[in-house]
């Protein structure tokens, strides 16, 4: 589920292949309006998730930077390191989850 609360996108649930198309096109509407994404309330994700937050930061057009993600879950972090794509996912914004 998606929704956004005091200019921030937060994401509750999985973040996995099954649900990535919807989350998606769900986030690209509710991005331009974002100033974060809050994934605190993940549980699950795979390497769909990389690829919904990058079209997510792609559709955001921020000049200065990626929208700053936080709270966002050990498996993720692991992913967008191994891929080299933590600076362009906003994932170095959270640096409490390392």
């Amino acid at each position: 589920m998606i929704t956004i609360e005091n200019n921030v996108l937060r994401v509750t649930g999985t973040m996995r292949l099954p649900e990535a198309v919807k989350l998606r096109d769900a986030g690209l509407a509710l991005v331009p309006a974002a100033q974060a994404i809050d994934l605190s309330g993940v549980v699950d994700v795979d390497s769909s998730a990389i690829a919904v937050l990058l079209a997510w930061e792609r559709a955001a057009g921020r000049p200065n930077g990626p929208l700053p993600v936080t709270g966002a879950p050990e498996g993720l972090l692991s992913l967008a390191h191994l891929y080299e794509v933590s600076d362009y996912c906003g994932l170095d914004a959270d640096s409490s989850a390392r």
